[in-house]
């Protein structure tokens, strides 16, 4: 019988030299699925929480009224569906309810009018509560929070939503419009509800990152999902990388002391998941050294299974064979590409925040050196156009920002076939 989940282990080098000190190791879980059930058939559970101040108005508007037309189009009628729209007030226009009712909904949509500031966490407390409504273990429970402007004070509330809905399986995609709100606010909320996170630079797009949010809610094959890592006397995880649907860096939360335990939400089943975990590993005697035990956890609603686990072991060889120990595996080592150029702008923007420049612009070419390497030139550009900025004027433009930031997160779409 096939499992619903298979899970591929794969380490940056397949033999190590004896050198008699530690070594670094990356280890790659990569989750797809097996082909044991029929996914995709788990009912959606989805909130719109739409910013609609004034600075929406327009173009923006206009297409967010289509895109969220499309949702009501394409959701089915076991889906439910709830619509808040918030400014400096919120009101929940659509009331969590069956999406059957489709022209009723896009009706009610067509006649908002943009007004107001923008006061995120009150929106989406509330578009939290209507999906709290028609939550189930046996949907899938999601949120899309898109906004084009800047929180006022609230920021700490807004994170403190997203962490409530993490721990309750409610997954928040939180989508930018422009230039002019605040990404670290956005992929903070994301990260923390085991979201997902868009940059939109033109109102068009809105429909196509709608589009993407729906299949892949549709594409659900397993939720709940937890990778654990187990590691044998003197391997030491240093860091672990969620890579899909964006690279995240999980360490803070998944490393205890031998063990990775990395919470993943849920799995998309034309995408799968993977873990990128970083190691040292102790010198070994020649001979295959077992570096410890990967297993993944997992609930599939739809098929009547909870807690269902696969396992696999790690293992690399040590070898006196210098050629031998010199081969690295080309998939892994791709990967921490990017984990590295993700690493270098993530502390170089905290280096410009904290106004170490020197220290910023340092980090920001390292990463345009990794990012050229790999073949990134518009990335690698607009890390040089920011060191310029730093040279000039001390700080990062608010567009060359988000494009390092969601650029670096992304690398690992093309993997993905995800919308660029």
């Amino acid at each position: 019988m096939k499992e619903e989940l298979k899970i591929r282990c794969v380490m940056s080098k397949d033999s190590l030299p004896i050198t008699g000190g530690e070594q670094a190791l990356y280890a790659l879980v990569d989750i797809k699925t097996g082909g044991g059930a029929s996914f995709g058939s788990m009912p959606a559970n989805l909130g719109l929480v739409l910013d609609r101040s004034g600075s929406m108005d327009g173009e923006k508007m206009d297409n967010l009224k289509e895109a969220a037309g499309y949702v009501a189009d394409h959701l089915s009628d076991k889906d439910l569906v709830s619509v808040t729209i918030f400014d400096d007030q919120v009101e929940s226009l659509i009331p969590n309810q069956p999406a059957k009712n489709r022209e009723d909904i896009k009706s009610k949509l067509a006649r908002v009018i943009p007004r107001g500031g923008t006061q995120i966490s009150d929106g989406l407390r509330t578009g939290m509560a209507e999906v709290k409504k028609g939550y189930s273990k046996d949907r899938v429970n999601r949120v899309l929070l898109l906004t084009d402007g800047q929180t006022w004070d609230d920021e700490d509330a807004c994170l403190k939503l997203a962490d409530e809905a993490g721990k309750q399986g409610i997954a928040i995609t939180s989508i930018g419009i422009g230039e002019e709100w605040n990404e670290k606010l956005l992929l903070q909320i994301a990260e923390r509800s085991h979201g997902d996170s868009h940059w939109i630079q033109n109102p068009i797009s809105i429909l196509d990152v709608f589009r993407q949010e729906v299949e892949g809610m549709q594409s659900v094959a397993a939720v709940n999902l937890r990778v654990t890592a187990r590691l044998s006397q003197g391997v030491k995880p240093v860091k672990v990388y969620s890579t899909i649907p964006m690279i995240t860096d999980v360490s803070k939360k998944a490393v205890s002391g031998q063990s990775v335990v990395a919470d993943l939400g849920s799995l998309d089943g034309k995408k799968g998941q993977a873990v990128l975990i970083e190691a040292r590993v102790p010198s070994q005697k020649a001979g295959k050294f077992r570096l410890g035990m990967v297993e993944v956890t997992y609930d599939v609603p739809s098929q009547g299974i909870k807690g269902k686990s696969i396992k696999a072991d790690l293992f690399v060889n040590f070898t006196p064979d210098a050629a031998a120990a010199a081969k690295v595996n080309a998939e892994v080592m791709n990967l921490a590409e990017k984990v590295s150029a993700f690493k270098l702008q993530t502390r170089a923007l905290s280096e410009a925040e904290a106004g170490n420049i020197a220290a910023a612009t340092q980090k920001l070419q390292a990463a345009a050196t990794v990012l050229l390497n790999m073949g990134e030139d518009e990335l690698a550009k607009a890390a040089e156009r920011e060191i310029l900025s730093l040279k000039k004027t001390g700080v990062l433009s608010p567009a060359g920002t988000k494009k390092l930031e969601y650029g670096t997160r992304k690398l690992t779409q093309a993997l993905t076939e995800a919308i660029k």
